[in-house]
């Protein structure tokens, strides 16, 4: 049974918690800092054996609602939030990440001023385990639609940087179980076929890098394999207008699984692309100050080695062209490509 609209919600904001006992309480203190747009915060308890939930009882808020799944993952746990949610427009943030404080009134004027727009987002920043930022990711320097950019595969931002319209989340079916990550990447690509999608150069929300994250649990493997499932999926539906996923015959996982990325590598990752960001637009002694702080996060890699050593030896000429990624990042994670120098 769907929920009726309340008058009295405008946002539903879907919070997926599994043992987030440290993070928890910053992460809702962040949203519910806003207080201009009448919201509710759906906790949904994914099986979570810590501290969490002590956490989340300590907060007496009367806008916050705990509901339970299954613990059947996080595509179920986000579909039972979609499941409770009254508000006009849905949202998402993870129990151990952050929400700017203007962000959710912002979003909301904009889809509010233009009824023919399915979704607003915007870009993000990765931060540490103690809230230092990382890294921003702003793709453009003006707002702009990317709705075929969507189309064509690509996903430019994290997906909890959206608001979407609640009805138009549900009559894409939310998110699809099948996916045990990247589940995201798929509801992004889908949304882009369904209606038109704005982006705002604003920093909408914080990605936090923490070692036991979920993201930390899952292979490169499973993630490289959901990720390119996605756009497989979306081809299909594009030249025969359904996926194998609706044609009840999608591709197993695969059973060899690598071990997960280390949040110290990912950490690494995302200080080596601000690194050759800087080298590009011509900050040479701040490239190789980031490139080093990126190589002493995980020294044992060798290839972050080199890539310093190429920033080192490479001359710092400002360029507007597309920046390389030095080390592959899946879009599952960060929502951007995964590209090489």
């Amino acid at each position: 049974m769907v929920p009726t609209p309340s008058p009295l919600v405008r946002v539903s904001v879907i919070v997926p918690m599994y043992n987030a006992e440290r993070y928890i309480a910053n992460a809702l203190h962040s949203i519910l800092q806003e207080q201009s747009i009448p919201l509710e915060v759906i906790v949904v308890n994914d099986g979570t054996t810590d501290g969490s939930l002590e956490r989340l009882r300590q907060c007496t808020d009367p806008r916050l609602r705990l509901v339970e799944s299954a613990g059947c993952g996080i595509a179920a746990a986000l579909n039972t939030g979609l499941a409770h949610a009254q508000g006009e427009f849905i949202a998402r943030c993870d129990a151990d990440d952050l929400y700017p404080g203007d962000r959710i009134h912002q979003q909301v004027d904009w889809l509010t001023a233009h009824p023919g727009w399915g979704a607003v987002c915007g870009g993000y920043a990765a931060i540490d385990a103690k809230g230092e930022r990382l890294v921003e990711f702003i793709d453009s320097p003006s707002p702009v639609d990317i709705s075929m950019e969507l189309c064509a595969g690509f996903a430019r931002t994290h997906f909890c940087t959206y608001l979407i319209r609640t009805s138009v989340l549900r009559d894409l079916g939310g998110f699809r179980p099948y996916f045990t990550t990247a589940e995201d990447i798929d509801l992004q690509l889908r949304l882009g076929e369904v209606c038109p999608v704005w982006y705002v150069p604003s920093l909408c929300y914080f990605y936090r890098l923490h070692k036991s994250s979920i993201t930390h649990t899952r292979s490169s493997i499973e993630r490289q394999f959901f990720d390119e499932v996605a756009r497989q999926f979306q081809q299909q539906r594009q030249t025969i207008g359904t996926d194998d996923l609706q044609r009840g015959c999608p591709p197993l996982p695969p059973q060899d699984l690598s071990r997960p990325l280390t949040a110290a590598e990912h950490i690494q990752n995302f200080l080596l692309w601000r690194a050759w960001c800087e080298h590009h637009a011509g900050q040479k002694w701040q490239a190789l100050t980031t490139g080093f702080r990126s190589a002493l996060v995980f020294p044992y890699r060798l290839s972050t080695w080199r890539s310093l050593a190429a920033l080192a030896m490479k001359p710092a000429q400002p360029t507007r062209l597309p920046l390389p990624t030095p080390l592959p990042v899946s879009t599952s994670l960060t929502g951007k490509p995964t590209l090489r120098p």
